[in-house]
């Protein structure tokens, strides 16, 4: 069995190391040869393009947090009916396609009379990421003591004070890492950037995609690559020192307790910054989808045969549609099979560690960061490195599919590897002393057991394999376009119709995306409350 388990790490390892770490190092290679100022007034000054980057994202993780911690007493500390539900719909917008969010807090712009690019961008990244916040501040107050405020307020502090003196201090893991990811995300927000920003302003990826598809400059797009990557390797450094999982959709365990009137200011404040910030802009692009010039009707939905007005795609909808399912069932068949090898094996090493009383594996640890590092390198990056090094896929419509697998393999292991070394040692000790293998313990009883975590890697993998343009832009074309990438050409042409048919294809993203969450929400609700 330990020989078995060798080969089998195999696997993955040269799985990752050929598609993830050899485009990467083939990255910085070739950057470690550029340079990091403009040298011609063609390319694109790198340190103002890391300025916006840094300053935006700082900005809008401030907003988050000042927004989300509110969110998170409500949602998670306190209970009421409808908690679970609103929980599940907070996560909608940050499980949405990049472009779709850009047309929702477009049309909400529009609300107001319009917004400037910088400004957009940043309700755009606060919008897509509030349930950071909220989900990974929120899972760990709900387990604190309530003692301690409890003794507070009769002390004569107020819910505001006690909050800022007892529980704030208890949270700073939870707010830490939230606060990290947060920043990575907004630093790696390259649709929002190039749909909102109108050309006008840059950050680090959007900058490599101008250079390498307009430029033409791959050495000063890999040497703005090697920066993007020094940065966001840095803030998911940062966010592991939390040690929570903003992904994790496992259902509330701690006692909540009720509202009372002292929540009042916070329960209003969160309330409507959910319903303006996150609910509004998706009913905007629900109900926009719908009116034409001629009233209600379905026409823009029915455009999506076509190729928009005056022919300005290569392909339908209904076309690309067929590659995104394509190339989201190869993506997530890879990712699934190499992320849930990898949880299977981290797990049984967990186990073992456990049984001989080791606190610490350091080879354990290792692998996990290796596995987990394309967190921290964006898809824009990769699809670079791909171009770079693995010139004989370039061409090659399976390419895409490979790059969107190697970033949905974290979410994956994130998912599944919690979930197995959580499962009762019992029944599968029994099953061993009766004579089971290995092998049949693993498929009638460990699957079963994790069977929810499954359905949510699998729902989650798809729908970032569905939503992802980073390395679409980089390596589809012609016939080979995706969804995200019509529904890009669409909002960069002018013509109603053009708009009409992204908004289209925008509701029928968003209410997927919504659909799969609560479902998923919900199954792993149930799950655990038949498990105990």
């Amino acid at each position: 069995m330990h020989r078995n388990r060798k080969l089998l790490w195999l696997i993955p390892l040269v799985f990752v190391g050929v598609s993830f770490y050899y485009p990467v190092i083939s990255v910085l290679n070739l950057g470690v040869g550029g340079h990091f100022t403009a040298t011609s007034s063609s390319e694109i000054g790198v340190w103002p393009v890391l300025w916006f980057t840094t300053w935006q994202a700082v900005l809008s993780t401030v907003i988050c947090l000042v927004l989300g911690i509110p969110g998170a007493y409500i949602l998670y500390r306190k209970s009421f009916p409808g908690a679970n539900l609103l929980r599940s719909l907070i996560t909608v917008p940050f499980m949405l396609p990049s472009l779709v969010v850009a047309i929702a807090i477009t049309e909400l712009g529009k609300v107001v009379g319009g917004l400037n690019p910088i400004t957009a961008i940043i309700i755009a990244n606060v919008f897509a990421n509030y349930a950071v916040v909220v989900r990974t501040v929120g899972s760990q107050w709900q387990t604190l003591n309530i003692q301690s405020d409890e003794e507070a307020e009769i002390a004569g502090a107020g819910r505001f004070v006690s909050t800022i003196r007892v529980a704030l201090p208890q949270l700073r893991s939870s707010i830490r890492s939230s606060a990290a990811l947060i920043v990575l995300y907004c630093a790696s927000s390259y649709g929002l950037v190039l749909s909102l920003g109108g050309g006008k302003v840059n950050t680090l990826e959007t900058a490599i995609s101008i250079t390498v598809l307009q430029r033409l400059d791959l050495q000063h797009g890999a040497a703005l690559a090697i920066l993007q990557m020094l940065f966001t390797v840095a803030a998911f450094t940062v966010s592991r020192w939390g040690g929570t999982n903003p992904l994790s959709f496992e259902p509330s365990t701690g006692k909540a307790q009720r509202l009372d009137k002292r929540d009042l200011p916070a329960t209003i404040f969160s309330f409507l910054v959910i319903l303006i910030l996150l609910i509004l802009p998706m009913l905007l692009v629900f109900g926009k989808s719908l009116i034409t010039e001629q009233g209600i009707s379905l026409s823009n939905f029915l455009l999506l045969d076509s190729r928009g007005y005056r022919d300005v795609l290569n392909i339908t909808f209904l076309e690309a549609a067929l590659n995104s399912l394509r190339n989201l069932l190869i993506a997530t068949l890879i990712a699934m099979l190499i992320g849930g090898l990898v949880s299977y094996l981290l797990a049984d090493r967990t186990r073992r560690t456990a049984n001989r009383n080791k606190k610490v594996d350091p080879l354990e640890v290792a692998l996990d960061a290796f596995f987990l590092m394309p967190v921290g390198v964006s898809s824009v990056v990769l699809g670079l490195g791909f171009l770079i090094s693995l010139g004989a896929l370039r061409t090659s419509w399976f390419t895409l599919p490979l790059v969107q697998s190697v970033v949905a393999i974290p979410m994956v292991i994130r998912v599944l590897y919690p979930a197995l070394v959580g499962i009762d040692h019992a029944p599968r000790e029994q099953a061993l002393t009766d004579g089971a293998k290995a092998r049949q313990v693993f498929f009638q009883i460990d699957l079963g057991l994790i069977r929810p975590a499954l359905k949510t890697a699998f729902a989650f993998t798809a729908l970032v394999s569905l939503g992802e343009f980073g390395a679409a832009s980089l390596l589809t074309y012609g016939n080979q376009s995706t969804v995200p990438m019509l529904l890009f050409q669409l909002i960069s042409r002018p013509g109603s119709q053009n708009y009409g048919m992204a908004l289209a294809v925008s509701a029928i993203l968003a209410l997927l995306t919504t659909v799969i969450v609560v479902l998923v929400s919900y199954e792993r609700k149930s799950f655990k409350r038949n498990r105990k």
